[in-house]
């Protein structure tokens, strides 16, 4: 038994070895941080290629306001368009956990802060410690 196991994992090596078989991973992605945005901000610009199949996603951790208290910020993934006014593509409300996108098409994108806990127009200065971008 134990050598046809062994034997298994040889030959399923083998076939990923001649196939190119690999794993799925990010076509790319960035790790930054927030000081201080209001509603309205946005992020760095980035183009996926759709060359992979990954979800795109925005992580947030270590989420805090310097008036009151944070629950959600509304977040908006955006396309642009050239000549247009960029798209909204896809709105999530980030918890300081992870929103989840979905596979895109080829395009520049980015992620809009629109709101603080439901609110457009705050006082509120919204700090994240890590945004960890994946597309």
């Amino acid at each position: 038994m134990r050598t046809s196991r062994i034997a298994a994992v040889a030959v399923s090596t083998a076939v990923v070895g001649v196939l190119g078989i690999a794993p799925a991973f990010a076509q790319g992605g960035y790790t930054s941080s927030i000081s201080g945005w209001l509603p309205g901000k946005e992020s760095n610009h980035w183009t996926d290629g759709n060359t992979d199949s990954v979800s795109t996603s925005v992580k947030f951790s270590g989420c805090s306001v310097d008036n009151g208290r944070f629950t959600y910020a509304g977040l908006q993934l955006k396309k642009e368009r050239s000549g247009l006014p960029d798209t909204v593509v896809n709105r999530d409300n980030n918890y300081c956990d992870t929103s989840s996108f979905g596979d895109k098409a080829a395009g520049k994108y980015y992620f809009n802060y629109s709101s603080l806990n439901g609110q457009d127009s705050v006082s509120a200065y919204l700090s994240v410690s890590t945004v960890t971008v994946r597309y």
